[in-house]
């Protein structure tokens, strides 16, 4: 601080004022750089992208999962170790008279399912949490859709009193199932290797609650049967 001499060139205690162009060597101080336009727009475009694999992630994992076949049962058609791709969406479904009973004094019997996708259809290869069974899934056939009668005897599977047409199985299955109609929002399904496949013969019907998806593809490992599942379609 620089004090103003009096008249007799005593220093007072007033500081000296001295004018801003007289203040010279003092830096101003520095000015943050502003960073290029083309700097910004590379990371905006990187957690876009990096959004954008997420959101993809997660909506493919809700929609497709993958499932090890384990076991002879769907023999000859699949085989133990194949990697199964599965359409988690293909039974997406509404159980309309779940949200009826919300409604006061509404007491709907049963269940009145609409499906988003169309639903499960006759021949349809499914993937399931088995009703008897915690943490395992099965690959099995739908044979029997809600409303159906179903029966096995002499050899062959009766729906509706029809006998399907099966060339697709390794062998007749040798024990008869009695006859049963299947209830709503229930399905029958069997193994294709009908003699060694535990299926609705064995813990009864299966409720759609319970079913992953559908069968997409064999995706590993390559060969005869790598690819698409063949549809298989019966009955009326």
């Amino acid at each position: 601080m620089e004090f103003a001499p009096d008249g007799n060139g005593v220093l007072t205690g007033e500081p000296a004022i001295v004018p801003d162009e007289a203040i010279e060597g003092v830096p101003e101080p520095p000015v943050a750089p502003t960073p290029p336009s083309h700097v910004k727009s590379f990371w905006r475009e990187v957690l876009e992208t990096v959004l954008l694999t997420v959101m993809i992630f997660f909506l493919v994992k809700g929609l497709v999962a993958n499932f090890r076949i384990l076991g002879t049962s769907m023999e000859p058609n699949f085989h133990t170790d194949q990697l199964v791709l599965v359409n988690k969406a293909a039974y997406f479904h509404v159980d309309i008279n779940s949200w009826l009973k919300l409604i006061p004094g509404v007491h709907p019997e049963g269940q009145n399912i609409t499906w988003l996708f169309g639903g499960p259809k006759r021949g349809d290869v499914v993937i399931f949490e088995p009703p008897d069974v915690v943490n395992e899934d099965y690959i099995k056939r739908v044979i029997g859709l809600p409303g159906d009668k179903v029966e096995v005897k002499n050899g062959k599977v009766y729906v509706n009193d029809v006998a399907l047409d099966e060339p697709y199985i390794k062998e007749a299955p040798f024990s008869p199932f009695p006859a049963a109609v299947v209830p709503s929002g229930h399905l029958f399904v069997m193994g294709d290797n009908r003699n060694a496949s535990r299926d609705s013969r064995s813990f009864g019907m299966l409720s759609i609650d319970l079913v992953v998806g559908k069968a997409l593809m064999v995706y590993w490992p390559t060969g005869p049967q790598w690819g698409v599942v063949p549809e298989v379609k019966y009955g009326s």
